[in-house]
């Protein structure tokens, strides 16, 4: 083979195992995890993020935001998971025309048997209210005509204690009145008692963001917000706050302060504390310095008395809209969270005893700020949750709002919790009438394929196709070469 022929084939080569690097270094993937996988539907880039809800049956009901590219209409989708496969996703609820879904909240019944979602339409609502069984809210026309109500909710949260009160928690982020409010219904959301304005004290010229709200074992209610300080020119964090009501929303006490600017200005420029209940333990982490790096209080006694400010992940860093937070069946609390460098989705356990373990990544976006996301996902608006006591279920966005992706993984040191039965049903569930008429079919069974834990995590739609097609072609094309040289060699 002459030296040009020779040099030809090299090069060809050295392409080959430049591509296979390539595509070896995108398996970012612990390979305990199964996923991402897409789960809003294709071709949406305006998505919100996720709320996960587990039932006594094993699923677990998962809701978001869409707004369709086409007519821009705002919609609420649902999926369903049983640990294998997912159900969906289906759009469940539509909005107006020209309104935005900014915020929606679900919790089930004090049966188990029923999930109840609310949301709103506009910064400013108004609210609406809806339900469905827990078995049978994989079709639209199976959800209840909606409720509406007037409060003025940007992000709201939703919770039924075991009486079968529900309790409105929401901020009033845009009007003439900010501050954070508390209602109650004790007739399935029919009324709803005066709201209760829980911080009177708000500070001037501020109002409350990233509010979360949670209920324990005993009916207690925790809340959490920080306030942004809307003169500063990227509205900057004030304040972070906690209150509770651990006789059902009668009486709550004043907010205490978890965190506060005193150091620099800049502080809590981008807190987004995120907040979890375990049990009579209360926890709350948030960005809480000028470089984000996490700091973490908690409470052993249902919020009443905190531990001091503790920083956590070592020199990890970094925000993008939020944490995800869950409790397995253990008890133990679960953090997962977009941070650097390397960036990444990282995970961390905290034991009661041993505190929290070293973060580990288990999804790769970047090594360092050099080489570049190389078509992986970029992972703002981490969500967690935990099905079956034993599943790790987590959700994130592609970019703030782009579409979402989910992966799980399986705890090995946690046993699974027993699981009901699905009951048998007797008769067709009773149709409701949705919002609007939408006519969705039932959604078919899917196993979470896609990125298997070997596979790459790319987001480049089409490399999975150059993955199976581009090395194969170039190999037959040296074989090709090296035959064709060969042969005018032999004549």
């Amino acid at each position: 083979m002459k030296k040009q022929q020779l040099l030809l084939v090299s090069l060809l080569a050295g392409t080959l195992i430049l591509l296979w690097a390539t595509v070896v270094q995108a398996q970012t993937l612990d390979k305990r995890w199964i996923g991402p996988r897409l789960l809003s539907n294709p071709g949406v880039e305006q998505v919100g993020q996720a709320v996960m809800i587990p039932d006594k049956y094993g699923y677990l009901h998962v809701f978001w935001s869409e707004v369709d590219p086409d007519d821009e209409i705002n919609t609420i989708q649902y999926a369903r998971f049983d640990g294998e496969l997912w159900e969906g996703p289906i759009d469940i609820f539509m909005a107006a025309p020209g309104s935005t879904i900014s915020a929606y909240s679900a919790s089930l019944d004090e049966t188990g048997d029923r999930i109840y979602l609310m949301w709103n339409e506009g910064n400013t609502g108004p609210v609406f209210l809806s339900s469905a069984s827990v078995l049978h809210a994989t079709s639209a026309h199976n959800w209840e005509r909606p409720l509406r109500f007037n409060f003025p909710a940007f992000q709201l949260g939703l919770r039924i204690d075991s009486k079968g009160v529900m309790h409105l928690m929401y901020n009033n982020f845009y009007g003439a009145e900010p501050g954070i409010y508390y209602t109650s219904s004790k007739d399935r959301g029919l009324t709803w008692s005066a709201p209760l304005w829980i911080d009177p004290d708000i500070p001037v010229n501020s109002s409350p963001n990233v509010l979360k709200f949670y209920i324990d074992e005993q009916d207690g209610l925790h809340a959490s917000w920080y306030y942004a300080a809307l003169d500063a020119a990227d509205v900057w964090g004030q304040w972070i706050r906690y209150s509770h009501s651990l006789d059902g929303g009668e009486t709550w006490i004043s907010p205490i302060t978890i965190d506060e600017a005193d150091e620099t200005p800049d502080e809590l420029r981008i807190p987004y504390p995120g907040m979890i209940v375990a049990g009579n333990s209360v926890h709350m982490i948030w960005a809480g310095n000028n470089k984000t790096q996490r700091e973490h209080r908690y409470s052993l006694d249902r919020g009443n008395t905190w531990s001091e400010t503790t920083r956590v992940f070592g020199g990890l860093q970094g925000q993008a809209l939020g944490d995800g937070l869950a409790v397995d069946g253990a008890g133990r609390v679960h953090f997962f969270g977009q941070i650097r460098w390397p960036q990444g989705v990282y995970h961390a356990v905290w034991d009661g005893e041993l505190g929290w373990s070293e973060p580990e990544i288990v999804y790769l976006i970047a090594r360092d700020s050099a080489e570049g996301r190389n078509g992986r996902y970029h992972a703002h608006a981490v969500r967690a949750a935990v099905r079956a006591g034993n599943q790790l279920v987590v959700t994130f966005t592609d970019e703030a709002v782009g579409p979402m992706y989910v992966m799980y993984t399986t705890l090995e040191d946690v046993p699974p919790d027993s699981v009901l039965p699905t009951p048998t049903p007797t008769s067709l569930p009773m149709e409701a009438t949705p919002t609007t008429a939408v006519s969705t079919p039932e959604p078919t069974r899917t196993p979470l394929v896609g990125v298997q834990p070997s596979q790459a995590t790319s987001a480049n739609v089409g490399s999975g196709f150059w993955l199976g097609v581009v090395p194969p072609t170039l190999l037959v094309t040296l074989i090709f070469l090296y035959r064709f040289f060969r042969s005018r060699r032999r004549h």
